[in-house]
C-alpha cells in the first residue's frame, strides 16, 4: 500500500473525526432547518439561498475537524517523520503529497455527506425538493478546501513541533477550528469588509460553496438580499493564493522537524 492509500484510509477510519466532522455538524443543519426556521415559509430561489448559506458554513466548520486530525497526526508522528526523512528514501515532497491527495479524498466525502444531509433534511422541514445548482462547482471546492485546511494545520503544527515545544499543541491545533467559527458565522450573520472576505480563505470556502449550490451571486452577509455581491474568479484566486503559499511553507518547515518526545505535551 502507498503511503497516499495509507494515509487515506486512516483519516476513512478515524472514527472520531467522523463523529465531530459529518455526525455533530448535521446536527447544525437540523438545528437551521427546524429551528432557527421556525415560522419561515421559504420556497423557490429563497428555500435554496436559505439552505445554500447554511450548508456552506456548515462545510467549512465540518472540514475544521480535518484539520484538527492532521495537526495530530503529526504531533504523534514528528520523531517518526525527523528520522524518516534523515534516514529512507521518503521526502517532505513525498509525504506532503500523500497528505494532500488523502486530505482532498476526505474533504470532497466529508462535503457530499453535508450536501446530502442539507438536501434531505431542508427538503423534509419545507416539503419541496432542493437541487444544487452546480455539483461539479462543490466538488471542485470540496476538494480544494481539504487541502487548503490540511497545509493550514501542517504549518501551524510544524511551527509549534520546530519552535515552540509541544505543550502548545493542544492550544493551537484547534486554531482552525476557532477561525472558522468566527468567519463562517460572521459572514452568516453580520456584514463583513468586502476586502476581508475576498483576502480570508474561510470566507473565500464558504462563499464559492454558497454560490455553487445557489447559483446566485453571493452576497456580502450569506442568504440576504444584499445589492453588494462578490466575484467569484477573485475569491478562487483568493483560495489558491493561500494553499499555494501555505502548501509551499509546509514543504521548507518538514525538512526542519524535529523529533520530540511526547512528554513534553505533558508538562504544565
Amino acid at each position: 500500500m502507498n503511503l497516499g492509500a495509507a494515509y487515506s484510509k486512516s483519516l476513512l477510519t478515524n472514527g472520531s473525526l467522523w463523529f465531530w466532522g459529518a455526525a455533530f455538524m448535521l446536527f447544525w443543519i437540523v438545528i437551521g432547518a427546524y429551528v432557527e426556521s421556525s415560522g419561515y415559509q421559504l420556497s423557490g430561489p429563497g428555500l435554496s439561498e436559505y439552505a445554500g448559506a447554511w450548508y456552506a458554513v456548515v462545510v467549512l466548520l465540518s472540514l475544521s475537524m480535518l484539520a484538527i486530525a492532521i495537526a495530530n497526526s503529526l504531533t504523534y508522528g514528528s520523531a517518526a517523520l525527523a528520522y524518516a526523512f534523515r534516514y529512507t528514501t521518503l521526502t517532505p515532497a513525498r509525504y506532503l503529497g500523500a497528505v494532500v491527495l488523502a486530505s482532498a479524498i476526505f474533504g470532497l466525502i466529508l462535503g457530499f455527506v453535508i450536501l446530502g444531509g442539507t438536501v434531505a433534511i431542508f427538503g423534509a422541514r419545507f416539503h419541496a425538493a432542493i437541487v444544487p445548482s452546480n455539483v461539479p462547482a462543490l466538488v471542485a471546492v470540496s476538494l480544494g478546501a481539504g487541502v487548503f485546511y490540511m497545509a493550514l494545520a501542517t504549518n501551524l503544527m510544524l511551527l509549534v513541533i520546530n519552535y515552540l515545544g509541544l505543550r502548545s499543541a493542544s492550544m493551537v491545533g484547534y486554531v482552525p477550528l476557532l477561525l472558522s467559527y468566527a468567519f463562517g458565522l460572521g459572514q452568516a450573520f453580520t456584514t463583513l469588509p468586502t476586502w476581508l472576505l475576498y483576502g480570508s480563505p474561510y470566507n473565500d470556502i464558504t462563499s464559492l460553496l454558497y454560490q455553487g449550490f445557489t447559483g446566485a451571486p453571493v452576497p456580502v452577509m450569506l442568504g440576504s438580499s444584499d445589492s453588494v455581491t462578490l466575484a467569484w474568479p477573485l475569491l478562487v484566486v483568493g483560495l489558491a493564493a493561500w494553499t499555494v503559499g501555505l502548501a509551499v511553507t509546509a514543504t521548507i518547515l518538514l525538512r526542519r522537524i524535529r523529533a520530540r518526545n511526547l512528554e513534553e505535551g505533558r508538562q504544565i
